[in-house]
């Protein structure tokens, strides 16, 4: 009933009474099904997602088909329908588009003329269609909110975008526009199509490999294994002779390593449980995985400049690249730790500029780890406290005088009243550097003396802060800006007996990511795990259909 009265209420902007009275034809077909608010037979029938939009592409005061010429569907109306079939080449979802039903009224108009209520009927829902699917070309089908993701949504126009493709631009020139710029966004859509034909000519991979299965060994699986890996891209070729043979040769075990490198294990040749489970996973997942990410991709900003940095969680990655290169052409990358998988630990997502690096910083314990790990410890051993460096400080600025370590002032940490923090040094929690960016998670960058973490292969370890392998790389990398800052001079501060903190210049643009898939220029892709199951809510989400969540819009242009 809300909904019947919201769309009463949209119409009396569109016709007063006595014009509605007096329709006939299109004006009053469009009116029935807006007065409806749902067109039945449609995948989602309710027209509220798209209201506003339909307000500015029809004239208000005599609403009229914009598909249509002398009756028949317009150039326009087939290139766009011929668009929205090619939706699954974007990772979009062709059921969500009505496309049985515009295809078949189609075919029905090359026969002839349409009556009113279905040519009618056409038009808007191709309209409505459109309206939908560049949304979700442009800034995803959720708000990444939504799903625990702090960024701020995307907002397209749709009636604007819609309105240059019916007015006769191309349906592709618009589409390409409306697409996102970030340099991972096209090789990954082509991973896509190559993905979609693989899920569609190979079997689901099987084997039976013994638990670890070395290079020189034989096993009757291993011409399975060789056409999956040069079907995958990882294994050149191989000739007729190679085909059957059983042999684990040199060229096989090379072709592993690289698979093992695409998805972020040890690459060591050797096939143990966490390349067989991965040799194992049906290239159907890997496709999802491939539309999530593009997904993702979508709710990023449409306009990057400069230099910026990419965590991707998953991959335990950070990247440094400049606006207009991809991330196979990065001039820094290295590994990082990120938050334990863990209620309260797991690294948020969000986008922010880094706009100062730290030499030397106190480690300004946040309150939950000080109550729930810290003052429990020290209050059983004392002695620990001062073996840490640990100190009670009053507030967290530089000037804050230390007080007494004792008990009565550590309890005072747990009501809240003082603060705990680690005087800087080699040892301490963040190490010489720290990155700092605004966030209401109060999560940054920074060194560490857990040197050892890096070479494993899975590794989040922390409270939700990242460590980064290389800080000194990353420092000269960030103030290459500020000018004048050699390797000597960085490590001189790093060493020194001060903290000092530099401002950059230039904020740099920072973006810690979730995608348990990447891309490279050159279409190498890599697959990660999805160790927050951020990938399993979203998916619930997405298999809901429409509308999944409200996306931002704004107003329509006049």
């Amino acid at each position: 009933m809300v909904g019947r009265s919201f769309f009463l209420l949209f119409l009396c902007g569109w016709v007063n009474g006595s014009l509605l009275a007096a329709e006939t034809g299109f004006q009053a077909e469009f009116s029935k099904w807006l007065t409806l608010g749902r067109i039945p037979g449609l995948r989602y029938e309710s027209l509220l997602d798209v209201v506003k939009p339909l307000a500015s592409i029809y004239s208000a005061a005599s609403p009229q088909p914009v598909w249509l010429r002398d009756g028949r569907p317009s150039a326009q109306a087939k290139s766009m329908v011929e668009m929205l079939g090619r939706s699954e080449d974007l990772g979009l979802r062709r059921e969500d588009y009505d496309l049985p039903f515009l295809q078949d009224r189609l075919r029905m108009f090359s026969q002839g003329p349409l009556a009113v209520q279905e040519a009618s009927r056409f038009d808007l829902v191709l309209t409505v269609s459109s309206l939908r699917f560049l949304r979700h070309v442009s800034v995803g089908h959720v708000q990444p909110r939504a799903v625990g993701f702090n960024i701020e949504p995307r907002r397209i126009d749709g009636a604007f975008e819609l309105r240059r493709i019916i007015l006769g631009e191309s349906p592709r020139k618009v589409v390409m526009e409306l697409e996102p710029n970030f340099p991972i966004y096209k090789p990954l859509k082509e991973a896509l199509k190559r993905y979609r034909l693989l899920a569609r000519e190979l079997p689901r991979p099987r084997f039976g490999f013994p638990l670890l299965f070395r290079p020189g060994m034989q096993h009757q699986d291993v011409p399975a294994l060789r056409k999956l890996l040069t079907a995958l891209g990882d294994l050149p070729s191989f000739t007729a002779k190679d085909q059957r043979a059983e042999l684990y040769d040199p060229v096989l075990a090379g072709a592993v390593k690289a698979f093992q490198m695409r998805h972020g294990i040890l690459d060591d040749g050797v096939i143990g449980q966490a390349t067989l489970k991965r040799l194992s996973t049906p290239i159907a997942d890997r496709l999802k995985q491939i539309e999530l990410g593009l997904e993702r991709l979508r709710w990023l900003p449409a306009d990057i400049k400069g230099y910026y940095l990419i965590v991707n969680i998953p991959a335990f990655k950070l990247y440094g690249a400049r606006a207009g290169e991809g991330l196979g052409q990065h001039d820094l990358m290295m590994n990082v730790v990120v938050g334990e998988a863990m209620d309260g630990r797991a690294t948020p997502v969000f986008r922010s500029d880094m706009t100062m690096v730290t030499f030397r910083p106190y480690w300004n314990v946040p309150e939950a780890i000080a109550v729930k790990e810290l003052v429990p410890e020290f209050l059983l051993h004392p002695e620990r406290m001062e073996a840490r460096s640990m100190e009670i400080v009053p507030d967290f600025s530089l000037k804050s005088v230390a007080l007494e370590s004792n008990e009565a002032n550590l309890k005072k940490v747990l009501a809240g009243q003082l603060k705990l923090r680690q005087r800087p040094s080699e040892e301490n929690a963040l190490g010489l550097f720290k990155f700092s960016f605004p966030n209401t998670s109060n999560v940054y960058l920074h060194s560490t003396p857990a040197k050892n973490l890096f070479s494993r292969d899975r590794r989040d370890f922390s409270h939700g802060c990242i460590r980064v392998q290389d800080p000194l790389r990353l420092a000269e990398w960030v103030l290459e800006e500020n000018g004048d800052w050699p390797q000597d001079r960085i490590e001189a501060f790093a060493h020194g007996d001060q903290t000092k903190t530099i401002p950059l210049k230039r904020p740099i643009p920072v973006f810690i990511l979730y995608s348990t898939v990447m891309a490279d220029q050159a279409g190498r892709i890599s697959f990660f795990e999805d160790i927050y199951g951020h990938d399993r809510t979203l998916q619930v989400l997405l298999a809901k259909g429409p509308p999944y969540l409200p996306v931002a819009s704004v107003p329509s242009r006049p």
